[in-house]
């Protein structure tokens, strides 16, 4: 079984300009994972309990989600306004039991409609294509950029050293942050997304007793979910295990 945040992740990705080569700052995420208490959005029956934290322009998806939300925050790129709410599912098995876990068995539901979650995929072709994407693109700087999207905690120290590319190529803003012109690392931004949505996405498992889980969900977020079901199946009794989250619960 994948496990996912275990650890710092760290992507390095290279863009020619010419002669020039260049990287995307590192992404770095929260490897924390609270207590089941600290979760506001949190569901429990038979021993397995399973948390939702949802993505906000204030909220970082891996933050303390015992901390309020910054209403303040400006985003190059809301991905809610690309059509994509992302919403990360921390899972705790204390059954005894193996307990499998399923993608395709997890349903948002919105005024009696199911809405199965989108593959990483579709997520990201949604994003890329969208409008605000194009927009965020224009003029924005590289590190908000990726965190706005991604979540994460940009180290604009890894930007150090990089060659200069001349008139076509990236130029310090008066916060010390390498701006790049949207031609220059729409792409890498591209290849980026994709491979983060991909390994962080919630995978098909089977959880083992006292073992801990979390990836990322996306639904469409201009429908309003306002319930999520989770079919799980405790593989030793044979059996599902439903569990109702109620997304309306605010932090």
């Amino acid at each position: 079984m994948k496990k996912h945040m275990c650890c710092a992740i760290s992507f390095l990705l290279f863009l020619t300009f010419g002669c020039a080569h260049r990287q995307l700052p590192n992404i770095v995420y929260n490897p924390a994972i609270y207590p089941p208490g600290y979760y506001p959005i949190l569901a429990e029956k038979d021993g397995l309990k399973i948390a939702a934290a949802r993505f906000s322009a204030g909220q970082d998806i891996y933050a303390d989600p015992a901390k309020l939300p910054n209403n303040e925050t400006v985003l190059p790129l809301n991905i809610i306004e690309a059509g994509i709410m992302s919403i990360r599912l921390i899972v705790w098995n204390d059954t005894g039991h193996e307990i499998l876990i399923d993608p395709d068995q997890i349903i948002g539901i919105a005024e009696s409609i199911f809405y199965r979650p989108y593959s990483s995929r579709e997520a990201i072709e949604l994003v890329i294509n969208s409008r605000v994407f194009k927009e965020a693109l224009k003029g924005s700087r590289v590190g908000p950029m990726v965190r706005s999207i991604l979540g994460g905690k940009v180290i604009i120290g890894s930007l150090k050293g990089l060659a200069e590319a001349g008139a076509g190529g990236a130029v310090k803003g008066v916060s010390g942050a390498v701006m790049e012109p949207a031609h220059a690392y729409e792409k890498a931004l591209i290849q980026l997304i994709t491979r983060e949505y991909g390994n962080l996405a919630f995978k098909h498992q089977t959880l083992f007793p006292g073992y801990i889980t979390d990836g990322l969900l996306f639904f469409p977020s201009q429908v309003g979910i306002t319930e999520i079901l989770i079919q799980a199946y405790d593989l030793n009794r044979k059996e599902p295990i439903p569990l109702y989250i109620n997304m309306s619960l605010s932090y």
